[in-house]
């Protein structure tokens, strides 16, 4: 090979390696996000949707999109997540729950003859006298108080899952076991991309839409390591339609 076609053939060479790296450097990951969010969406990949979002834009009934540009992409906020307090409180609702399940059996035993009369005049319809009727009133503040310790118990397990979720989702390494948050100190980074698509609904018709999509990733630390999360498509509003 002669002198000459080398540093020819060396010349394109870097000059090709210099393009790709500027090519995959020039994708911000927004858009290679949003890319396989699509491609997944239109072939129902469930495996790989369940990795990159917790929204979905089935092709049954929404559309599919082929084509897309990003308008803008929003400023990034950040809000620590209450972790630790909400499994705590989760904690506490059930030792609560617990001793008010104690406290009940403990008044049903004690007061077991007089309940059954007052479940058979309640069947009855006849009326509830003297301390069957002390009974019946006490019986009613339990089974109230019952209600509002299930809906604080409820309430706290759906604050730590909220809390919790989208940051294992996002730690966790796809295919591997879900990431321990408990004891972690974690951010979450929230910033919305609008984008305008070529939307091909279920009935042939191919339209404009602005889709805005919430992304979110959580930052987590935990014994003086931090982990860096991949982002997520946590919500999707598609221009006249409902919240995906």
């Amino acid at each position: 090979m002669s002198r000459t076609l080398f540093r020819s053939l060396r010349y394109t060479l870097v000059v090709l390696v210099a393009f790709l790296a500027w090519d995959c450097a020039g994708t911000p990951p927004e858009q290679q996000l949003l890319t396989n969010f699509f491609r997944a969406s239109r072939v129902r990949d469930n495996a790989t949707l369940s990795n990159i979002a917790s929204v979905e834009l089935n092709p049954r009934t929404q559309g599919t999109v082929q084509d897309f540009d990003i308008t803008t992409v929003g400023p990034e906020e950040r809000r620590s997540l209450q972790i630790q307090q909400a499994l705590d409180e989760v904690e506490q609702a059930k030792a609560a729950e617990s001793e008010f399940t104690k406290r009940k059996k403990a008044y049903q035993d004690a007061n077991m003859p007089a309940l059954q009369r007052v479940s058979q005049s309640q069947r009855d319809k006849k009326p509830i006298t003297g301390k069957d009727a002390e009974v019946l009133e006490s019986w009613n503040k339990i089974s109230k108080e019952e209600l509002e310790t299930k809906k604080r118990s409820s309430q706290a397990r759906t604050k730590a899952t909220q809390e919790t979720s989208m940051a294992i989702g996002s730690l966790s390494a796809p295919g591997r076991p879900d990431v321990d948050v408990k004891g972690m100190d974690v951010q979450v980074v929230r910033k919305q991309v609008t984008v305008n698509a070529q939307l091909k609904t279920p009935d042939g018709q191919t339209a404009p839409k602005t889709i805005v999509f919430t992304l979110q990733r959580a930052i987590g630390t935990k014994d003086g390591q931090t982990t860096e999360g991949r982002w997520i498509i946590t919500n999707m509003q598609i221009e006249g339609a409902k919240a995906g």
